[in-house]
């Protein structure tokens, strides 16, 4: 229930019991063909009955769509249910945008007075470049690049002392900032007033698919400047969104408002070029870029893609077209068994299940136990490896 007395459309125990249900993965597809094409037709097929417009209705805020969706121009042919649901949707993410940019305005406001400069990614970055509006792009949180140290750590404590900011946790790749009374009173849907927290990233390196994956110098090389902000360049944004999702698609599935950033870039100054990439960062590009492609035909230009997968396996390639695309489409375990099959090289695989099965404390705190230290810390760890040991992916990297 929202503060305005709001009842939210799913519950917490409905949300979690339905994540990864066939029928919400076709209906998350739906709902991207229905922007794919600019029509809502493909939702209408969900309109036979309440329980199916439901699913539709579900689909579309699982996967961020829903307010581009109910601005779509025969948005009249699905159900009125599902209309409303979507109508519902596109006015809270108008709220929560507004919120959004007065969050950055107030963050612009800090860094600019304590003499500090950020590098806005992925959704931030594309709301503060005019890429997107904030009230068509949901986010859960503001990530900021910083080029020190020293600059991270007194932007932290500007927003603490000004905003009612506390550290969540920290790791080598970012402090996560969140407020001291967080609530979600809509699970799975858009509200103002659900959590929006702030990532104060040291770098943007990922470690995928047994390469390392680092967009830092490329983010902070030629900005833009905007007042606090440095906004990255066209290629280095790009560079940054692509190396985002194959983390994404690698792992999970990429969430439709993630495939769908590409799309609209696409659509604004015409198909994207792919950066330049060294031959360890072309296998998890390649496959994130060609899963995009995928949900969003021409997105990128001719001949991007063949040159983003040259020298990559066709092995790896094949595996990963046979993949659902979206989040929450995929059987929640044995993550780590279908993502080795997507590694490009035996080298590379004995790096990738090294990494993963022997997680870091960082990621454990991350992932799983925030609050955990000490013991408690130390069987979470346990916990994480023990699985990851049970999903047959050491068999898996034995056979290859």
């Amino acid at each position: 229930m929202s503060a305005t007395g709001e009842a939210a459309p799913f519950s917490n125990e409905e949300t979690m019991r339905r994540l990864g249900e066939p029928e919400v993965a076709a209906a998350g597809l739906a709902a991207v063909a229905a922007l794919r094409d600019g029509s809502a037709a493909p939702l209408a097929a969900f309109a036979a009955d309440e329980a199916r417009a439901r699913t539709a209705a579900f689909a579309a805020s699982l996967q961020g769509l829903g307010p581009r969706l109910a601005a779509l121009p025969d948005v009249a042919v699905v159900p009125a249910a599902l209309r409303e649901h979507l109508a519902g949707e596109a006015a809270r993410c108008a709220a929560r945008g507004e919120r959004i940019l007065g969050l950055l305005a107030r963050l612009e406001e800090l860094l600019a007075t304590s003499g500090l400069r950020a590098v806005p990614l992925k959704g931030a970055a594309l709301v503060l470049g005019k890429e997107v509006p904030a009230g068509l792009r949901p986010m859960a949180d503001l990530d900021l690049l910083f080029d020190s140290e020293a600059g991270l750590r007194a932007a932290a404590a500007r927003i603490g002392d000004a905003l009612g900011y506390a550290p969540l946790w920290n790791t080598r790749r970012h402090l996560v900032l969140a407020e001291r009374e967080e609530r979600v009173p809509f699970p799975a849907c858009e509200h103002p007033e659900n959590p929006l927290r702030i990532e104060l990233h040291r770098s943007f390196r990922l470690e995928v698919l047994g390469s390392v994956l680092d967009a830092t110098d490329a983010l902070r090389r030629d900005p833009i400047r905007a007042g606090a902000w440095a906004l990255p360049s066209r290629s280095a944004l790009v560079r940054h969104l692509l190396f985002h999702a194959a983390e994404d698609f690698a792992a999970k599935g990429l969430r439709g408002v993630q495939a769908y950033d590409f799309a609209a870039l696409a659509r604004t100054s015409g198909p994207l070029a792919i950066p330049e990439l060294r031959r360890g960062e072309r296998g998890p590009v390649a496959l994130a870029a060609h899963a995009v492609e995928r949900l969003f035909p021409g997105t990128f230009e001719p001949g991007a893609l063949e040159r983003a997968a040259r020298g990559v396996s066709p092995r790896a390639l094949d595996r990963a077209a046979e993949l659902p695309v979206l989040r929450h489409s995929r059987p929640a375990r044995g993550w780590t068994a279908t993502a080795l099959g997507l590694v490009d090289g035996t080298l590379r695989a004995a790096r990738f299940l090294l990494r993963t099965l022997l997680p870091s404390l960082d990621e454990v705190r991350a992932n799983v136990a925030p609050d955990a230290s000490g013991a408690r810390l130390a069987a979470a760890w346990a916990g994480v490896l023990t699985r990851r040991l049970a999903s047959g992916a050491p068999r898996r990297l034995a056979r290859r």
